[in-house]
């Protein structure tokens, strides 16, 4: 062992290591303390420290009666920035999926037909999609789109960056985007869709997104907030 750094630091970089090399994966329940201390010959104390660590890190969470279970550590995305979610994961090293994706033709609400400017009757694009990372779903996404884009109603075309497609595909570049963001209990969808417990909660990302002052897309994205956080960063204008 190495000296120069505490016993319970060091096992616990080796425990999140071997959760990096998948030695134990997400939502693997990782040996019971004991069993642990067999694994890296050292006592239940060290063993406590470097569970500690790796619980405030987010690597871990321990689940009364169930054990300890490996999680995903939170992704931060900024929020003052325009971009999509598979930009964002690719800037970060991280190679995105989609597990799920639906696209169909609907009529929508009263509130989101006017937000377009359009009736109740007007038919729009509705794309769904579940969002992960490592595999593991952090988001469902439901996006609405004017139909007059003339997107294929192909579900099979939607599994990669829908930003691409429309620039590649149809010349159409977001100028600026408008973002806010709440939480709420997760409805049955979305617990569906995020392998979520009854009474959890969701960050709720609504997105409007404007070509030339003109909504091209209004997106309600809910994701695990367990697993997902925005952030941003303010600077005062005062000189120093």
């Amino acid at each position: 062992m190495d000296g120069s750094v505490p016993l319970w630091l060091e096992i616990s970089r080796k425990i999140e290591k071997d959760i990096e090399d998948g030695k134990f994966a997400v939502g693997d329940i990782l040996p019971n303390e004991y069993q642990l201390c067999d694994i890296y010959s050292v006592s239940r104390i060290t063993i406590r420290g470097a569970l500690s660590r790796l619980n405030d890190l987010g690597k871990i969470k321990r689940i009364k009666g169930k054990g300890t279970i490996v999680t995903l550590e939170r992704i931060k995305e900024p929020l003052l920035k325009i971009s999509g979610f598979t930009d964002e994961m690719k800037e970060k090293g991280i190679v995105p999926s989609t597990s799920y994706a639906n696209i169909e033709r609907k009529k929508v609400s009263g509130y989101i037909a006017e937000l377009f400017g359009q009736s109740k009757s007007t038919y729009f694009t509705v794309l769904e999609r579940v969002r992960c990372i490592n595999g593991v779903p952090v988001g469902y996404f439901t996006t609405y789109l004017p139909e007059s884009i003339g997107l294929p109603y192909d579900s099979r075309q939607y599994y990669s960056s829908l930003y691409d497609k429309l620039e590649k595909d149809y010349g159409i570049s977001i100028d600026y985007v408008q973002q806010s963001i709440t939480a709420e209990l997760a409805d049955k969808k979305a617990r569906k869709m995020l392998s979520l417990s009854s009474g959890e909660a969701v960050m709720v990302m609504k997105r409007k997104a404007y070509v030339k002052d003109k909504l091209i897309e209004y997106s309600v994205c809910k994701y695990d907030s367990k697993k997902y956080e925005y952030n941003m960063e303010l600077r005062s204008n005062q000189k120093t």
